[in-house]
């Protein structure tokens, strides 16, 4: 594939990236509700159990339960993109790089991210299962991105794939990191009021993400990625 980026497929992307993210997020809120019963409360970017999950023995299960599913939607853009058809391949180039593995693989080897979490609350801190979790992660995450790597046909591929590589992750921490989290919903506190534990904002976010990927999908299938 012969990437071309053009305002179109740049609006689809960002859109998707945005949404693969508070999907991520979705997750963890909608398994912690099915594993404690009751609903907690989440933003943009973290999550909590409610009050009365504290004790539940299976409420790690709803940390997990976020990468699991990231991880599922970097396997399946691998899939897309081992089809013949191009329509998929573009698809699952998008879908691999909107779920930006850069945050899940470099960030654990600092200590940070779900799995780490969840590895110190089964094994204590304990190094053989740090290093044991950046092993799977990287087991997870790399194949995906060599697919990825090696569908790219333009002039300075490792350019192009360091940009697919990095470039989501840094939009996501300055847009719904720093502006709309950190300034406008617990800054600002605008539309923070919540149902079901989600604030308004991310529900408002959620649906413009969708219209726009929606209006802008055809530049993710066709108008940017063509065949070289």
């Amino acid at each position: 594939m012969r990437l071309r980026l053009t305002w179109g497929y740049t609006a689809a992307f960002l859109f998707l990236t945005i949404l693969c993210g508070t999907s991520h997020e979705f997750v963890h809120h909608f398994a912690g509700r099915l594993i404690c019963g009751c609903w907690g409360y989440k933003t943009f970017n973290s999550f909590v159990l409610c009050d009365t999950c504290k004790d539940n023995r299976y409420g790690f299960l709803a940390t997990l339960a976020g990468p699991a599913f990231t991880y599922a939607l970097m396997w399946l853009g691998l899939y897309q993109l081992r089809k013949p058809d191009e329509r998929n391949r573009r698809l699952g180039f998008a879908l691999i790089f909107a779920n930006f593995p850069v945050n899940r693989m470099f960030f654990a080897l600092i200590g940070y991210n779900d799995e780490q979490w969840v590895a110190r609350h089964l094994f204590g801190d304990s190094r053989v299962a740090f290093w044991a979790t950046n092993f799977l992660i990287w087991l997870v995450a790399v194949p995906p991105l060599i697919y990825a790597y090696r569908a790219i046909t333009n002039r300075g591929r490792l350019l192009w794939f360091s940009g697919f590589f990095i470039l989501p992750f840094v939009f996501v921490i300055l847009f719904a990191g720093m502006f709309l989290e950190d300034f406008l919903l617990l800054k600002e506190r605008f539309l923070a009021n919540t149902v079901i534990g989600i604030p308004y904002l991310i529900l408002l976010v959620e649906v413009v993400c969708l219209v726009g990927f929606y209006a802008y999908r055809r530049q993710i299938y066709a108008a940017n990625l063509r065949s070289s």
